[in-house]
């Protein structure tokens, strides 16, 4: 193995995760993360913090979700390289924190029929526990060993970083507490995850709008069931029961597994890339012109989920 193939490792073991985690997540993110992971991330986990009534209706009052999804996938990139690649503490981490405040605020403003739905704690600290930990539940669950102790430190400090900066309807979230450690984390999801939550039909729509996007930008008609079925495994039975996207048989789901397990060893033999995620997020961004000629995106489509 020549000098420089798998790089990353050993830059992150040389570093403290308890003062240099922020260097830590950005050199990991950097350099470790395709574009493709992002949306593995955002989709699923979107589903997933939409459990509660509340936050289903506000997302699908919004319709960017569903009208919107490239440029609503590229604002959530935006935010994820502010916070994970440029820093916490930088200018565009904290510029970037300032945008979100402000857009919850405003839709909060417009949607006075759902008073409260920016000011629930917990759905500040399950979205930042879900980004956080994603990657090793992920390979856990299928058998994989997941992310090391040390990255599961630098990963807390990163999630409790990015939610002291965040506000809610009734202030910031600053002197607020978050779980304390790894382990603090995966049991408030834990926990989160187990409470009794009603299906809705704002949840369906965004879910079955969500699904079909992730599966059409990343992959051509022939397999778009197939990524239909890889945005249901993410998000899991449960979650897709809740919103009546369905769920996949056993054979799907041995097939999925499959593909996730050969994604994960592809990731761990291939050499770490030179090109950071800023460089190679240019490469597909859409600009403004373009955005536009795919709005509205799914007001005239007729979806069914299979």
């Amino acid at each position: 193995m020549r000098r420089g193939y798998k790089w990353v490792d050993r830059e992150l073991a040389r570093m403290d995760p308890d003062t240099e985690w922020e260097r830590m997540i950005a050199l990991y993110v950097s350099h470790r993360v395709p574009e493709f992971a992002l949306a593995m991330m955002i989709y699923p986990g979107t589903m997933h913090m939409m459990q509660p009534a509340l936050g289903a209706a506000t997302l699908d009052h919004t319709r960017k979700l569903e009208t919107k999804p490239y440029r609503r996938f590229q604002d959530g990139n935006d935010f994820l390289v502010a916070w994970m690649v440029d820093g916490v503490s930088s200018a565009a981490g904290r510029t970037a924190a300032e945008r979100l405040n402000r857009i919850h605020m405003a839709v909060a403003r417009r949607t006075p029929n759902l008073p409260g739905n920016f000011d629930d704690k917990d759905d500040f600290v399950y979205p930042l526990v879900l980004l956080a930990t994603f990657a090793h539940r992920l390979q856990t669950s299928l058998g994989m060993s997941g992310i090391p102790e040390h990255m599961q430190r630098a990963w807390h400090h990163w999630a409790q970083a990015v939610f002291h900066i965040l506000e809610r309807e009734s202030g910031p979230l600053a002197e607020e507490p978050f779980p304390e450690d790894w382990q603090a984390m995966e049991e408030f999801a834990r926990k989160f995850d187990s409470r009794s939550y009603e299906p809705t039909d704002s949840g369906h729509r965004v879910a079955t709008a969500m699904m079909h996007f992730f599966a059409e930008r990343w992959f051509p008609a022939p397999l778009r069931a197939f990524g239909r079925d890889l945005t249901r495994y993410l998000a899991g039975e449960r979650v897709c029961q809740l919103h009546r996207i369905g769920w996949i048989g056993p054979r799907r789901e041995r097939a999925i597994r499959l593909f996730l397990k050969m994604l994960f060893l592809a990731y761990r033999v291939l050499p770490d890339t030179r090109t950071p995620l800023p460089d190679r997020l240019r490469r597909t961004r859409r600009t403004n012109a373009q955005l536009r000629e795919l709005e509205p995106y799914s007001r005239q489509r007729s979806f069914s989920a299979r």
